[in-house]
């Protein structure tokens, strides 16, 4: 038996040793399979999903907003002249056109006055100028000589010219009376009338008062580049509903409506500033004053998903959809926020079910069990 081993050790020892091979072998592969089957995503795992609806959707959106007088000008004066009569008192809504103070008229009624006798002067003058170079030319070089005649036509036209000039200064003379009154240049609110009675006051001097437009007034806020995008795209920015929420709480009854926007993105913010006008009957919008401006736009045909179920990536929003029964990553396109949904644009294939839960992403590609989830 010694002998036996001892010729065949080797052999023996190369078997042992490949007994050996093939049961850790075997046994690693058993653990191996067993493994296998406790790793997530080796059996399909169940998921709860819910089918994208589409429906319309107002959203609103709030911004901060500054307003502002469409018409703002400072009442100054465009002749010299005492003051002799105030006609508007600070706080005044007063209509174009309205008289607020009065100048002394007594030289401008003067130079009026003048202007006038100079045009009956240079009338006088065009009309003897006039009938003298007719009967000239019409009795020929036969009767007179021809610098005759070309001394009365020059006597004419001079004549003329001068009656042009008397009226001209005429003019100018009604204009500078109509400036001694100071009137509205547009409705609006006098400020303090800055400016007594008897008080000298030019061109060059300070302002009587400010004027301020309020109704309708102006209301500007700004919106980012990507919703001013968004809006323009859809034909959305002049139909979109404004209204006024104020300091105090109160929401104004009235709504706004776009009437421009800025040429230009503010690159500090990447905002674009947006103005809006508001009936202002009752002076409730003041000037300067800051307000919160309420949008309300209508998405057609869109998709909510709750925001905890989008995933924000470097190059976008993500969120899990099932096809068939595979897991896949469907990049969207959030529009607004609505409560606590994301707002998205429906471009989900027919048949796509999003889900409705938390998954782990090593699922991508993988086989899935879909469960539909109750929807709120």
């Amino acid at each position: 038996m010694m002998v036996f081993f001892k010729k065949h050790a080797t052999k023996i020892l190369f078997l042992l040793l490949l007994t050996c091979i093939s049961i850790w072998g075997y046994t690693a592969y058993n653990r191996h399979l067993e493994r296998k089957k406790q790793t997530p995503g080796a059996v399909a795992q169940q998921v709860k999903v819910f089918a994208p609806e589409a429906r319309d959707v107002v959203v609103e959106r709030s911004y901060i907003g500054r307003v502002e007088a469409i018409n703002d000008t400072q009442i100054v004066p465009y002749i010299s002249g005492y003051v002799i009569g105030i006609n508007a008192v600070g706080g005044q809504s007063v209509k174009k056109g309205e008289v607020l103070a009065t100048l002394k008229q007594d030289e401008y009624l003067a130079q009026v006055a003048s202007a006038e006798a100079s045009v009956y002067a240079a009338k006088a003058d065009y009309l003897n100028a006039k009938i003298k170079y007719k009967r000239m030319a019409k009795a020929g070089a036969q009767a007179v000589s021809q610098t005759e005649i070309d001394d009365a036509k020059t006597a004419y036209m001079s004549a003329s010219g001068a009656l042009e000039e008397a009226q001209a200064a005429y003019l100018t003379a009604q204009t500078n009376l109509q400036y001694t009154y100071l009137t509205a240049p547009f409705d609006g609110v006098v400020g303090n009338m800055d400016v007594s009675l008897g008080d000298y006051v030019s061109s060059q001097g300070k302002a009587l008062t400010r004027l301020v437009q309020y109704n309708p007034i102006r209301v500007v806020y700004s919106v980012t580049d990507k919703e001013y995008l968004n809006d323009v795209a859809d034909n959305s920015l002049q139909t979109n509903k404004l209204k006024i929420r104020l300091a105090n709480g109160k929401v104004l009854p009235q709504t706004g409506k776009v009437k421009y926007t800025a040429n230009a993105v503010n690159t500090d913010t990447n905002s674009v500033a947006i103005y809006s006008e508001f009936e202002n009957a009752e002076h409730q919008l003041m000037p300067e004053a800051y307000v919160n401006v309420m949008q309300e736009k209508k998405y057609n045909k869109v998709v909510l998903i709750p925001k905890n179920l989008v995933q924000l990536k470097s190059d976008g929003d993500y969120v899990y959809t099932v096809i068939g029964d595979v897991l896949r990553l469907h990049k969207i396109d959030v529009l607004a926020e609505y409560q606590n949904n994301a707002v998205v644009r429906n471009d989900f294939e027919t048949g796509e079910l999003i889900v409705a839960e938390v998954v782990q992403g090593n699922l991508l590609g993988q086989k899935i069990k879909t469960e539909k989830a109750e929807q709120k």
